[in-house]
């Protein structure tokens, strides 16, 4: 692949590739657009290719930490315990990371998301699908986080209802999520070290409060003295709440399409995925078991900041305003976890159309690059979160989070078949895995074990719900499994293809090289990158 740039061709601020073997369709996939009177450049699809190295690694690491890690994980503490929902986030953890790699591997080779590859390689029906079912875990991850969000305001006033609150929230982050997507990446990232700094503070007065280091105060052991709550019923409630609360670190493969730099920049952020694992998840498992026993009657309490962990910890340790604090911290990480949610919604969204699988008006984009009416029609599911009256906030949230951690046990298990039929291709076609930029470890096995894990706790989720039987809960568990074969059935039927042949493959539409390898060799208006082979990574070579 050659990407050149001359002002007697393509004018002086268009980057340009042409290849010799690829059709115009496909070339089209290889150029930017670089607007005359700023600095950006814009990938084919229209978005800008905006996201920086440093803010793709800071949001893979704790982009869409949320009010749910402060709040929601005291539901499955209450449950499973401590030994519990270690156990539950260890084996859904395994299926995460293992998901990751696969991401890693294709998106260093193509940026675009794991949703637009499982049409290549898979089917269209199944790309489609998989679109639709990745979407529902935003629009059940946004609601619930605006549920948290309006019932945490009233801890401020209760003079504005929480309907009122919503609204209020709805038009604040209508302005947010409209930003350009630079600003979108600025704001995750300082938010991102302000949920970091106070994440290993509270990790500090965890370990101190434990060793009894505050004076008149200790927690009695609740690790050791309460480790796990009705056996293995307890350890299979915790796997939804793995499932809704690991989401989000898939992200960094629908960011691929706007990052300045995918084939650095994916492969890192995949890196800090098991850092990710460890210091949030699993040190927030920790440091609640040894500071709270799952049986204190405030977790399964009506106020959602009184029943949040660290709420609790640090009342029992001599602070009794701990609330205002924790609220406030919940604010922000609220801020960032509806903006995660939009963002990723709606730029699912927008390629789900742009591939053709719906409405064409909502892949529109503005002049800054930024798909308006995807993102305000992904943010109108926000008002799901005012079912809430009706069936109360714990119920509501309930629902909400079992979805949510189902249809993402579908899509991680999703992404693992997509990889290993990437891979089939790309062998079938003779192409070197030498060349991979970034290979997955104990490929396949490891893709192997995260599908057998996947589909065991898509099925034992719902496991609790038959002794004794609950129509509702059955439906709430299980409805999602059948939707997605006969939705992927429906599209493929709809347009008459079925599974993609490996030697049918592209592997060429969507490669682009690193921009800032393009613009670092500019000269006069005129730039050269060149590839001699696909898989080979990006060489430089000035004019």
């Amino acid at each position: 692949m050659t990407i050149t740039s001359t002002s007697s061709n393509c004018g002086p601020n268009r980057v340009q590739a042409t290849t010799s073997n690829t059709s115009p369709e496909q070339q089209e996939a290889y150029h930017h657009n670089k607007d005359e009177n700023s600095n950006e450049f814009f990938v084919s699809s229209g978005l800008q290719a905006g996201l920086k190295n440093r803010m793709i690694n800071l949001i893979a690491l704790c982009g869409i930490i949320g009010p749910g890690c402060l709040i929601g994980i005291g539901s499955a503490l209450a449950k499973g315990g401590p030994v519990g929902m270690l156990v539950g986030f260890t084996i859904v953890g395994i299926l995460v990371l293992s998901m990751m790699c696969s991401i890693g591997e294709m998106n260093a080779v193509l940026d675009q998301n794991f949703c637009v590859l499982g049409s290549r390689f898979v089917s269209k029906g199944f790309g489609a699908t998989l679109s639709i079912f990745y979407v529902i875990i935003w629009i059940m991850v946004m609601s619930s986080e605006y549920t948290a969000l309006s019932a945490c305001m009233t801890v401020y006033t209760d003079k504005v209802p929480i309907w009122g609150w919503i609204l209020i929230l709805w038009g604040f982050f209508s302005v947010l999520s409209s930003m350009r997507v630079n600003w979108y990446g600025e704001v995750e990232y300082v938010l991102g070290w302000f949920k970091l700094a106070f994440l290993s503070g509270y990790y500090i007065f965890a370990i101190v409060y434990a060793a009894g280091g505050i004076k008149g105060h200790n927690p009695n052991n609740p690790f050791g003295n309460y480790p796990l709550k009705d056996g293995f019923k307890g350890i299979v409630s915790s796997f939804v709440y793995a499932g809704t609360f690991y989401s989000g670190v898939e992200s960094v493969s629908i960011i691929a399409s706007e990052a300045r730099n995918p084939s650095k920049a994916i492969p890192t952020a995949v890196k800090n995925t098991v850092g990710r694992i460890f210091f949030v998840y699993f040190g927030l498992t920790i440091a609640y078991g040894i500071t709270v026993a799952y049986n204190d009657p405030r977790l399964t309490g009506d106020s959602k900041v009184l029943k949040a962990p660290m709420t609790i910890a640090l009342t029992n340790a001599g602070w009794e305003n701990s609330k205002y604090f924790i609220t406030t911290m919940i604010l922000i990480t609220c801020i960032s976890a509806i903006n995660s949610s939009i963002y990723l919604g709606s730029r699912t969204i927008f390629h789900w159309s742009k591939d053709g699988y719906g409405p064409k008006l909502l892949s529109k984009v503005d002049k800054r690059g930024v798909p308006m009416i995807a993102i305000h029609f992904m943010h109108v599911f926000c008002f799901i979160s005012i079912m809430s009256y009706k069936s109360g906030s714990a119920d509501a949230y309930n629902y909400i989070v079992n979805i949510a951690g189902i249809a993402a046990f579908i899509v991680w298990t999703s992404v693992s078949i997509i990889h290993l039929r990437f891979r089939k291709g790309w062998l079938v076609q003779k192409l070197d895995p030498d060349e991979l930029p970034f290979k997955s470890p104990m490929f396949p096995y490891f893709n192997y074990l995260s599908i057998f894990i996947g589909v065991l706790l898509t099925f034992v989720q719902g496991w609790t719900v038959f002794k004794p039987f609950q129509v509702g809960q059955f439906i709430d568990s299980y409805i999602l499994l059948p939707l997605f074969f006969i939705v992927w059935l429906a599209y493929d039927w709809y347009f008459k293809t079925w599974i993609v042949r490996p030697q049918d493959m592209d592997f060429l539409t969507g490669r682009r090289p690193d921009l800032d390898a393009v613009i670092g060799t500019e000269k006069e208006g005129e730039y050269r990158v060149e590839t001699t082979a696909v898989g080979e990574h990006d060489k430089e070579k000035s004019n």
